[in-house]
């Protein structure tokens, strides 16, 4: 009788302080969903009317100017659907910086909002809350969800594919299943590599024999619907894997790809940093499998491999093709690896002081602290700068001495430059750079931009009158330096 009354009275306590944490829960979720939903549209939404930077100028100049036929039929590939819809923009409104850009980051943005208040509801606040940060201070995707290219569209869609897959196995509804091919089926027409995880993702619902007939007819359109796209441009496919753009996944590195290839590049650094494998990253990996592991959605193997099929199957087909591999073309993989550390490390979090484990967690806070650091640091200069700024050279420009020769030190000078300057531009190589610009016999504009290639010694930099602009820019070199050199006097 007394063990009973101390029972019901240590029940009733835990109750009562369960009660009295309740509210104080309650407002710290809504401080977090406000705080981090803000940053995300913030980052993501505003002063997107930077100038466009190489990418950009490519699809536009060669895909979305050339017209629908071109993006639909011509031998080349770009983000085809991308291209499509900017085609129709330009074709409406005229081209914008703006407008283009929204078709990546309104996307972008719904993607996240759908993961987060699925697992929200599925899985609880704190889940929803660790997803929604993944996303928000990734990088990254604070880099690509901002340009006028298909990652946004390819996140989104990846994000409807994963959500309703998932759902799916646990409701067998048909409709599920549905909206999971309209999203793979976006995402494969925006870029061909999605349709690798689509399908492993569908492999996975054609094993239940609750959704194996939707699954299994679903696949079978979305494959004729892809061929039937991408078929006039099987050399495009073909030359795009095989550009030595990136790195090759090697053997026996393919295991760890989908974590030193995908997510700690998601994590860690802008686009353009492609990791090399080796012993190295092991610990890291290892670390990141530790908390993958406490992941709820691993329980089940189904749900599980929803979440590892498309990342895994894609890693392999891309190592077995023999493709160069750079973070950006995998970054809609970001969604399902970003689930399975959110729920992962929520379970971890979610645990504290019931389990003994007292390093993972503090692992965890201690990276949720870098990763916060890291956007606070980098977030200002992604939204405030240009990419590239290119339109600001050729501003620089146009407003000095009419005439002038331009006269480049940087990649793809006449490309980009020209598609904002109204006169030619002339590409020097490094050989040529000190006699073309020292010799001239006039005033000249010298434009430099070291990014990939390396400095040059141009004496006649620091001749009298020469004047110096610097145009900052958060990627590629950080900087474009515009000299105005007057001419030798002798």
């Amino acid at each position: 009788m007394e063990l009973h009354l101390q029972t019901t009275t240590s029940m009733k306590d835990a109750e009562t302080r369960s009660l009295a944490w309740a509210e104080p829960r309650r407002i710290a979720v809504v401080i977090a969903y406000v705080g981090l939903g803000a940053a995300l549209l913030w980052s993501r939404l505003t002063d997107l009317g930077h100038s466009f930077w190489t990418d950009e100028i490519e699809m536009t100049v060669n895909f979305v100017r050339p017209g629908l036929r071109v993006i639909i039929t011509g031998a080349g590939l770009t983000h085809q659907l991308m291209a499509v819809l900017c085609w129709a923009t330009a074709n409406t409104i005229g081209e914008s910086e703006i407008a283009f850009r929204l078709f990546s980051a309104v996307p972008f943005v719904a993607g996240v909002m759908i993961v987060t208040a699925w697992l929200h509801v599925r899985l609880g606040a704190l889940s929803g809350i660790l997803f929604l940060f993944l996303a928000t201070v990734s990088p990254l995707l604070l880099d690509i969800s901002r340009q006028a290219r298909g990652y946004g569209l390819a996140f989104f869609a990846m994000s409807v594919v994963v959500v309703s897959a998932l759902d799916a196995l646990r409701t067998g509804s048909t409709w599920a299943v549905g909206t999971m091919w309209i999203g793979g089926l976006v995402g494969a027409l925006t870029l061909p590599q999605v349709g690798i995880a689509v399908v492993a993702t569908a492999a996975v619902l054609v094993s239940d024999r609750r959704t194996r007939i939707p699954a299994a007819v679903g696949l079978a359109l979305i494959a004729i619907a892809a061929v039937a796209w991408y078929l006039p441009h099987q050399a495009g496919l073909h030359g795009i894997a095989r550009f030595p753009d990136g790195i090759q996944i090697g053997f026996p590195w393919v295991v760890t790809a989908p974590v030193d290839q995908i997510l700690l590049p998601g994590l860690f650094w802008i686009d353009g940093t492609a990791l090399l494998a080796g012993p190295v990253w092991l610990p890291v990996i290892l670390l990141v499998a530790l908390v993958a592991a406490y992941s709820p959605l691993l329980r089940e193997w189904r749900e599980g491999a929803v979440l590892l099929a498309g990342p895994v199957v894609t890693v392999i087909v891309l190592w077995l093709g023999g493709a160069y591999v750079i973070p950006r073309y995998l970054s809609y993989l970001l969604v399902p690896l970003f689930v399975l550390m959110a729920t992962g490390a929520a379970a971890v979090l979610g645990g504290i002081g019931r389990r003994k484990d007292v390093l993972t967690p503090v692992i965890c806070l201690v990276v949720i602290g870098i990763l916060a650091a890291r956007f606070v640091i980098l977030a200002p200069d992604v939204v405030g700068l240009p990419r590239e700024a290119l339109r600001d050279t050729a501003q620089v420009i146009e407003s000095g001495p009419p005439g002038t020769p331009v006269l480049a030190y940087m990649r793809h000078a006449q490309h980009n430059l020209g598609f904002y300057l109204d006169r030619p531009v002339e590409q020097l190589d490094a050989n040529d750079v000190a006699e073309r610009v020292c010799g001239a016999p006039r005033p000249v504009y010298y434009v430099q931009q070291l990014n990939v290639i390396g400095p040059v010694e141009v004496p006649c930099l620091s001749r009298p009158g020469a004047h110096l602009t610097e145009l900052h820019q958060y990627a590629r070199g950080g900087k474009i330096s515009v000299w105005l050199v007057p001419p030798s006097r002798s």
